[in-house]
């Protein structure tokens, strides 16, 4: 019989809110700057929280995370709305499961496939089903795409964006026209499908 493998990863819950927005009574502490190190001049700064805690007793900090504090320096407190570090590594994860690297030309794909989508490009039989204001929108987030980066991309990024914007606008426009070219065949009184 095979002896159990252990986890290779845990998972840990950090949230510090439940699903209603209430804090998580069972949610971990995070240590601050007040509490981790001194300031720098020798004279301890509190913020007014700090103090209005000062009354209380810390919770003992093992050594090991005493020295993990020190090695990384005094840390400052995140304001509302910064961003947290996650725990994620890209080049990690990637290096991992083999994965390659994201580049702009990916998102670009991403977004010029559902474009293709809405075209009726990615489906099979005899009828396509097309979505013109799909297809519009992603022409112009596109767009939005080419205004926002230029001057931050290379030669070759540059082109593909303004080939493919080229080739996605002619097949809007090629939609457009056989829609109002049926649209005109069926109108009543015109010669061909309509009568009978």
């Amino acid at each position: 019989m095979e002896k159990e493998k252990k986890p290779e990863f845990v998972v840990t819950d950090r949230r510090k809110f439940n699903v209603d927005g209430e804090p998580r009574p069972d949610a971990p502490k995070e240590t601050t700057a007040e509490t981790a190190a001194p300031a720098a001049g020798g004279a301890e700064t509190k913020s007014p929280a700090a103090a209005a805690d000062a009354g209380k007793a810390a919770p003992a900090v093992s050594k090991a995370e005493s020295d993990r504090v020190e090695a990384k320096g005094p840390q400052q407190t995140p304001g509302p709305g910064a961003i947290t570090e996650t725990g994620y590594n890209g080049e990690k994860e990637r290096t991992a499961f083999g994965g390659q690297k994201m580049e702009f030309i990916h998102l670009l794909d991403m977004l010029v496939q559902t474009a293709m989508m809405y075209a009726g490009a990615m489906e099979g039989g005899a009828e396509r089903r097309v979505d013109v204001v799909g297809l519009r929108q992603m022409i112009d987030l596109i767009s939005v795409l080419e205004s926002k980066t230029k001057g931050n991309l290379t030669e070759q990024e540059q082109l593909i964006l303004t080939n493919t914007l080229f080739q996605l606008r002619m097949t809007y426009m090629e939609i457009v026209n056989l829609i109002d070219r049926q649209a005109m065949q069926n109108a009543p009184g015109a010669g061909g499908a309509g009568r009978k």
